[in-house]
């Protein structure tokens, strides 16, 4: 009975082995590949009084590749503009719920880095069946990374564009945002504010 005893005791130590290695790669990707759509509360709005052209439904750490760096600018400054002086970039018409992703980038700051991690940010659009204003938006990403907390900016314009769906339409839009490192950082929060534009192309 002894080898037998010894044979069971051996398959429970190497069981419970390859359960701790499953559970604690889970964790691990669990806290350094994303802090997922169940942690919105680390995501706070604070948009100007009556603004309802867009909301933040997501934010998702991410490793930028080629199409996030691709992306469609969030606008377009202008020859020697001032902060966001320039045109804002409109979303494509929707024809049909639900309407096509919009894959767009900050315009500030610089381009995107391959392989540098980044926040993958989703807004709610609300496309109306006539043209309104444009707006702008300034998204403030803590990190700490290796011990060390700072922070990173994102800026940019869009108009809402149209629809021809009655009573108006939902675009989502995917926002990759570089963070700097390609060291995985943990995401401390992250705080938008929205604001009108004055007009229907261009910010402020």
């Amino acid at each position: 009975m002894a080898p037998i005893k010894r044979k069971y005791r051996t398959i429970y130590i190497v069981t419970a082995a390859v359960m701790l290695a499953l559970i604690g790669g889970y964790a691990l990707a669990a806290t350094s590949l994303t802090t997922g759509p169940t942690q919105n509360s680390n995501v706070t709005s604070s948009p100007t009084s009556g603004f309802t052209a867009a909301t933040i439904t997501s934010e998702q750490l991410v490793v930028i590749t080629g199409g996030m760096q691709g992306a469609q600018a969030t606008g377009a400054e202008a020859t020697g503009a001032v902060g966001l002086d320039g045109s804002a970039y409109t979303i494509p018409s929707c024809a049909a719920t639900p309407c096509p992703v919009s894959n767009l980038r900050p315009i500030n700051p610089a381009l995107p880095v391959v392989g540098d991690y980044g926040e993958q940010i989703v807004m709610s659009v609300s496309q109306p069946t006539t043209a309104t204003l444009a707006f702008d938006f300034s998204i403030t990403v803590s990190i700490t990374v290796t011990g060390v907390t700072s922070s990173v900016v994102f800026q940019g314009y869009l108009a809402p564009g149209t629809t021809t769906v009655t009573g108006g339409a939902m675009v989502p839009a995917y926002l990759y945002a570089d963070l700097g490192t390609q060291t995985a950082p943990v995401i401390n929060s992250i705080s938008a504010v929205f604001n009108s534009c004055s007009g229907a192309t261009t910010c402020p």
